[in-house]
């Protein structure tokens, strides 16, 4: 499929696509013989999982680290579980951070509704 197409089911733009291949966040993308890119349904699996990290806070270097040894033809099993779980910790740390403010929040709303409840 062409970029626009994988823009479509990505959300994200051609130009972002284009920044993730060349600065090596997904692998060399086929091409056709006219030289646009073709992507193949698993490319667009692995620009979600990219998108994925990136959204979630995964530095972009620790990403390329990743990208470059998923290709890897040496077992790379170690490097990739401990960039996973690394990840993992910081989103549960995000995670109970959120839960946190989130409890504040509530808090704040029950405060002002009960204030609202009291003048009417």
């Amino acid at each position: 499929m062409r970029i626009q197409e994988v823009s479509k089911q990505t959300g994200l733009s051609g130009y972002t696509i284009r920044y993730y291949e060349k600065a090596g966040l997904i692998g060399d993308v086929p091409r056709d013989s006219a030289g646009h890119r073709f992507f193949r349904e698993q490319d667009v699996k692995w620009i979600h999982f990219v998108n994925c990290l990136k959204t979630t806070g995964m530095p972009l270097k620790e990403i390329k680290a990743y990208a470059a040894k998923v290709g890897d033809a040496q077992n790379q099993g170690d490097f990739l579980l401990s960039i996973m779980q690394k990840h993992k910790k910081r989103l549960e740390q995000q995670l109970l951070q959120t839960q946190d403010f989130l409890a504040h929040i509530d808090w704040k709303i029950t405060h002002y509704q009960s204030l609202i409840d009291e003048t009417k």
